[in-house]
């Protein structure tokens, strides 16, 4: 009888063990997708409606600026790179006068007016 009481527990004890995740599966992140390399080429203002921020202090193992176009494309930039802090800083700025409803006082207006007529999306306020 004894034996059928060890048998038993021995059974329940593995269907225990079986049905608890493992560790690296339950830390895994679900759907996420890192970026391994950087865009060679600054993106159009127009193309971009939004951005991500990639942390190599998280799960991926760099840092970088991921833009989302028009398109839902997703880019991947160097957040040291020029073109990337203005773009990030005009995009910003966008978001405000949004909310705002009014014209940005900030001396970075320019710098963004200029970013947008260099890459041909400009339009007079």
């Amino acid at each position: 009888m004894t034996c059928c009481r060890s048998l038993v527990t021995v059974a329940l004890s593995f269907c225990l063990l079986a049905e608890v995740p493992q560790s690296s599966e339950a830390y895994r992140p679900v759907n996420h997708a890192c970026c391994v390399k950087y865009t060679r080429r600054p993106l159009p203002f127009r193309l971009i409606k939004g951005y991500m921020v990639q942390s190599s202090l998280e799960v991926c193992r760099m840092d970088a600026i991921i833009f989302v176009t028009m398109r839902n494309q997703k880019v991947c930039a160097s957040p040291e790179h020029d073109w990337v802090k203005t773009t990030i800083s005009c995009l910003s700025e966008k978001v405000d006068v949004l909310t705002n409803s009014g014209a940005p006082e900030d001396p970075s207006y320019r710098e963004c007016w200029a970013l947008k007529m260099i890459n041909g999306s400009a339009t007079k306020p």
